[in-house]
């Protein structure tokens, strides 16, 4: 899963709400990655002794508005990138076509060099998936039509006049989200070199900019979140394949300790689709809803939160992969106290959930001092 770090992006899809940038910076891209498959289960250890490479373009633009620089809190890239990967196991795992979105906020920048992390999602068409029949060594994916996620860390260098070379060195993961079975996910980290070459040579861009979160002094807050997703419940003997739906209500408090971030504890309860036709098809009697305790981290990057969390099962009949599950969420804020993201949750490699939810925080301010 790793989708941890992810990803500071998806939202690019929200970013239409925002005011068009006043210094048209863009750039096109290209670059070559090498890296390795790590074998994190056991059902896909025969299979991923093997080193991927592959190729991607890009077209990049830079973010240096207020309105812009607002939504993380720094200046930042967008754009869109198409890539090729060879996993080198033609048979088994083929190759695949990817098209992401995604952000890549500047950490540090001078006259001739940019240090960044991007991070993104999209979606990926593999030539060869899993086949009980046909290929059942390949447990990594279980549908042609799968997620990648990503997230680098980039170091870009001017070599000449508009051109910039870029070092990368990259984590990515690809699956369904738990869409279909198997999916256990492939992690892959790969190096990339490449070169990006800008419309016109990037200046200063020392605009003074502040954050609100100085301000507001927001310092506790307590969510309400609705969140959905679609499983399909697998094709047998006697059932045929079928959609179900998958959905589920939290409540988290948070307490910030820093302006760009905060602690969280709450709990959440998941009424799962896929479970309840589980038991209705083995005419078994487990409840299928799952009830848990969170607690973990907020990163406050302007109008975009990344969230971690870990929750504990505290009622969970139908007896869970672990007791212990990891959940990621990116939210980009829509309306004061409203936002709207995507999450996965996963037990351990395994991604169990992918879907959507809607949040609404009430926000308890601290007074300015003095």
């Amino acid at each position: 899963m790793h989708a941890r770090f992810i990803l500071i992006f998806f939202l690019s899809l929200s970013l239409c709400t925002v005011y068009a940038d006043t210094i048209p910076y863009t750039s096109t891209g290209f670059r070559a990655h090498y890296g390795f498959i790590i074998p994190h289960s056991r059902a896909i250890e025969e299979v991923s002794h093997t080193n991927p490479y592959g190729f991607e373009i890009s077209i990049n633009r830079l973010q240096t508005s207020y309105n812009r620089w607002q939504v993380f809190n720094s200046y930042w890239f967008s754009g869109v990138q198409a890539g090729y990967f060879n996993y080198q196991y033609p048979e088994v795992l083929g190759s695949v076509f990817d098209l992401t979105v995604y952000a890549e906020p500047v950490l540090k920048y001078g006259p001739d060099y940019f240090f960044t992390v991007r991070g993104g999602m999209g979606l990926s068409y593999h030539t060869r998936f899993y086949d009980k029949d046909e290929n059942p060594l390949n447990q990594f994916f279980s549908t042609s039509l799968n997620f990648p996620l990503f997230v680098e860390l980039r170091f870009k260098y001017r070599v000449a006049g508009r051109t910039y070379m870029t070092l990368s060195g990259c984590y990515n993961h690809i699956s369904n989200g738990g869409f279909k079975q198997p999916n256990k996910g492939m992690n892959f980290p790969t190096a990339a070199i490449g070169l990006e070459n800008f419309n016109k040579i990037a200046t200063s861009f020392d605009h003074n900019y502040s954050s609100e979160a100085y301000l507001t002094g927001r310092i506790i807050s307590f969510s309400v979140q609705a969140l959905t997703a679609l499983k399909i419940l697998e094709e047998t003997d006697i059932y045929p394949e079928e959609p179900v739906l998958v959905y589920g209500v939290s409540g988290r408090f948070a307490r910030q300790a820093k302006t760009w971030y905060s602690l969280n504890a709450g709990i959440e309860m998941i009424v799962d689709g896929y479970l309840r036709g589980l038991v209705r098809r083995e005419g078994t009697g487990p409840d299928h809803k799952r009830l848990a305790i969170t607690a973990g981290q907020d990163f406050l990057l302007g109008k975009v939160i990344f969230t971690q969390y870990l929750g504990f099962y505290i009622y969970s009949p139908f007896k869970a992969r672990n007791p212990v599950y990891q959940k990621y969420e990116l939210a980009y804020k829509l309306l004061p106290g409203l936002s709207a993201g995507v999450y996965l949750k996963a037990h351990l490699h395994v991604a169990e959930l992918m879907g959507l939810n809607v949040s609404y925080t009430i926000m308890k301010k601290q007074k300015p001092a003095g």
